[in-house]
């Protein structure tokens, strides 16, 4: 409304509407803080004598990309993906790491997600859901459930990964029942991983809050 004046005013800029697919010219955006304050024709009202003025005249603005799911710690450190991906237009990522969880577990959770603070891209993360996904074929790390819950307390951490064994679910695996409540219990998001079940056993598993599958 005014009543503060904008940090920055993008001026004459050529916005793109990922929505309707169309190109509006000549837009005005106004920014403070971290918010988007004002988008439209005329900005005046934003801003003040400390507000920073950008003229992107033949230039287009558009919407940063946000990558929904992704395992950063398989590839390259979190430093120079940042680097790459803000490249390809990517502002944000949701990061599951169960490579650093298999091999460090909940201290290379922490370190991890410390290593993604302070970036150009906002990184975001899910506790591994369900590793290692059978005792029999992996010798890796897990979380305990105390271990889950201190790691939902630190910002940025929004629920938990993929699910992998969804024999571990249908079958009513005691830990991650009680993994499933407390994301729950934290209105928590809950990924899946659902190949080869279907039928019954894919209702069953849906069914116990998990919302997506991969």
């Amino acid at each position: 409304m005014g009543d503060k004046a904008a940090d920055l005013v993008l001026e004459n800029c050529s916005l793109v509407n990922v929505y309707s697919r169309e190109i509006l010219p000549e837009t005005q955006i106004a920014i403070s803080q971290d918010r988007i304050a004002y988008v439209g024709k005329d900005a005046s009202h934003t801003k003040g004598k400390k507000t920073v003025i950008l003229n992107l005249e033949k230039k287009y603005v558009t919407p940063g990309f946000a990558d929904p799911h992704i395992h950063v710690d398989q590839f390259v450190s979190p430093t120079e993906f940042a680097k790459k991906s803000l490249l390809c237009g990517v502002t944000s990522l949701f990061s599951d790491p169960i490579d650093i969880v298999s091999t460090c577990g909940y201290s290379g959770f922490k370190e991890f997600v410390k290593m993604t603070s302070g970036l150009p891209v906002r990184f975001f993360h899910v506790v591994p859901g369900g590793v290692p996904v059978d005792r029999k074929f992996s010798h890796g790390k897990t979380l305990t459930l105390t271990e889950e819950k201190s790691a939902l307390k630190i910002p940025g951490v929004l629920g938990l990964g993929e699910v992998f064994s969804w024999t571990k679910v249908t079958k009513r695996d005691s830990k991650t029942m009680r993994t499933l409540s407390t994301m729950l219990e934290n209105n928590c998001v809950i990924n899946g991983h659902t190949a080869g079940a279907s039928g019954k056993k894919l209702n069953a598993y849906v069914s116990s809050g998990i919302l997506s599958c991969h």
